[in-house]
């Protein structure tokens, strides 16, 4: 089940495609995706899994 309206949600993360695939792989629970835009709580998990996370991973995150 997904938020339809992320954008009333504080405290997310967006993220694109390849980018989620990564944090979907690591069993970070997805929040909402909205076409190829995919948005995760900005939780302490998705902080750990993100502190450990490859260079591109990072730069993808912070491009956007």
């Amino acid at each position: 089940m997904y938020i339809i309206n992320p954008e009333k949600i504080d405290n997310k993360v967006k993220c694109n495609k390849i980018v989620a695939k990564y944090f979907l792989d690591k069993n970070v629970p997805l929040l909402s995706q909205q076409g190829n835009i995919y948005y995760f709580a900005n939780s302490e998990l998705f902080k750990d899994v993100s502190n450990s996370a490859p260079f591109w991973v990072k730069w993808a995150i912070r491009s956007e």
